[in-house]
């Protein structure tokens, strides 16, 4: 059967394609998985550049290779349009690790003065294609902590008095919502429609939730501490993602009480493993106070010219 590759096509059913990829994935590699399916939602939803605002972006930055039947068997992708790329490949199919790693280079490669990608140490056949092809490791870019959520159903948690933990499902203040991540991530304290209508886009993600899209808010009703737990029920994975804290209230456990909120209802429904990944030291520092969990290495590796 012959293997063609084409690119990614907004309208149809790639993104579900990409989707039932990365799960069968993580059901066949269970904790070595590349990617968990909310990451990849993410990328579709989450509009956290100017460049994804074009629908010509995702055609642009995703490339599919497929069988005769139109089967998708591997992907590559930028997820901000710059020279990172991830490569995942169909399970049975690692062997197009290396073909499609070859097209990226010829094609994407023209595009910056370095190609840079990111893997995990269990990927050994795929660290051993990116150094015959010349790329040489940056060293550790991030860590993932893999979380038994048994185990975490009785953690205690705790607050100041005056501040509570709620979901935007109950809660419903999405310009507060708006503003604590604005004002975390971007440094700024005005909300504007234009970012009412790019996270409310994000809350698409199939993997998202309202229930488990937490805060910590304030005796004033402020949210100042925040995290998104996006689960696939099917597989009992979860993945949190979002953590941040409002500038003026760092430092005061909250961000680790809202994660361990977010594990014990995690918990009650099924989910079994939540994934955090974090990249930088103070990420890493909040994640491992989290208590007892299992540790996976990422590396960016980098090909210059």
């Amino acid at each position: 059967m012959h293997v063609t590759n084409r690119p990614f096509e907004l309208a149809g059913s790639d993104f579900e394609k990409m989707w039932r990829l990365l799960q069968q994935d993580y059901a066949q590699k269970q904790d070595h998985f590349i990617w968990l399916c909310s990451r990849l939602g993410e990328w579709k939803f989450d509009l956290w550049n100017e460049k994804k605002y074009i629908p010509s972006f995702f055609q642009d930055h995703a490339q599919l290779w497929v069988n005769d039947f139109d089967q998708l068997l591997g992907f590559v992708l930028s997820e901000d349009g710059e020279n990172i790329f991830f490569i995942l490949t169909l399970p049975g199919y690692d062997y197009l690790y290396s073909d499609i790693l070859d097209w990226t280079i010829q094609n994407w490669g023209q595009r910056y003065a370095a190609l840079k990608t990111e893997v995990h140490e269990y990927q050994v056949e795929a660290l051993k294609l990116l150094e015959d092809r010349g790329f040489r490791s940056l060293g550790a870019a991030a860590t993932t902590r893999q979380y038994d959520l048994s185990a975490k159903r009785d953690a205690a948690i705790n607050l100041a008095a005056g501040h509570r933990i709620v979901d935007l499902g109950e809660n419903g203040d999405y310009q507060a919502k708006a503003l604590l991540n604005v004002n975390a991530n971007d440094n700024r304290n005005q909300v504007s429609e234009f970012d009412l209508l790019r996270f409310a886009y994000s809350r698409q993600n199939p993997a998202y939730d309202p229930a488990f899209d937490l805060s910590v808010i304030n005796a004033d009703g402020l949210h100042v501490a925040s995290c998104v737990g996006f689960k696939d029920p099917a597989y009992r994975v979860a993945e949190i993602e979002k953590v941040c804290t409002h500038q003026d209230y760092r430092r005061q456990g909250l961000a680790g009480a809202v994660i361990r909120t977010c594990f014990q209802r995690l918990a009650a429904i099924g989910i079994e493993t939540a994934y955090i990944t974090g990249y930088s030291g103070a990420a890493n520092g909040l994640y491992e106070k989290l208590g007892p969990c299992k540790h996976k290495q990422w590396f960016h590796y980098e090909l210059v010219g």
